[in-house]
C-alpha cells in the first residue's frame, strides 16, 4: 500500500464537502498506485479557490512537472457518485502521475 500525504486547501468549498473530495483524491490516488505500481510514496497537494482547482504531486521524490493539474469542481463532486466521472478524475490523475515521473 503507497503512501499518500495529501495538503489541501479550500476557499469556497463547505467543510463536509471537502472532506468528502479529500477522501476521494486520496482513494483515487492509492487506487492507481496499486494498480501501477509505479510508485510507493506520493505527496499530493490539491488547491480550491473560487471553484477553481489545481494539483501537483511528488512521486518517489520525483516531480518533473510543474504546471498543476486543472481540475474541475463540479468533475469532482461528480466523481464523488458516478463511476464513469470517477474513471475519468483516475485517467486525469495518472497521465497527470506519468508526467510527473517523466514517461
Amino acid at each position: 500500500m503507497a503512501e499518500i500525504d495529501l495538503i489541501a486547501a479550500f476557499s469556497t468549498v463547505p467543510t463536509a464537502e471537502a472532506e468528502a473530495i479529500k477522501q476521494l483524491l486520496t482513494e483515487t490516488i492509492q487506487q492507481i498506485a496499486q494498480d501501477d505500481g509505479s510508485f510507493k510514496k506520493a505527496k499530493v497537494v490539491f488547491t480550491e479557490s473560487d471553484e477553481r482547482c489545481g494539483l501537483t504531486a511528488e512521486l518517489d521524490g520525483v516531480k518533473k512537472e510543474g504546471v498543476p493539474l486543472q481540475l474541475d469542481l463540479e468533475e469532482l463532486e461528480d466523481a464523488k457518485s458516478s463511476p464513469g466521472a470517477r474513471a475519468q478524475l483516475k485517467e486525469a490523475l495518472r497521465l497527470y502521475f506519468r508526467k510527473v515521473q517523466g514517461r
